[in-house]
């Protein structure tokens, strides 16, 4: 029950960021990349902790490489 709460509480808040105005189209699938890989870990309750640890690392990736960047 609590994994599904932060879940959803994760996608929630990237949902809001994407909304916001301002936000560039490479940080913008950034976001959506997040979001749709939340959504898949949502939807598998007995994901192994390797392929949990691993998704999560994915996202983090795509984020930072998206806000780090220098405009």
């Amino acid at each position: 029950m609590n994994k599904q709460k932060d879940l959803k509480a994760c996608i929630s808040l990237l949902e809001r960021l994407q909304a916001r105005g301002g936000v560039d189209p490479e940080k913008k699938q950034a976001v959506e990349y997040a979001v749709d890989v939340l959504k898949q870990i949502r939807r598998k309750p007995n994901l192994k902790r390797h392929e949990l640890c691993e998704s999560i690392r994915n996202i983090v990736e795509a984020l930072v490489r998206a806000f780090s960047k220098q405009d």
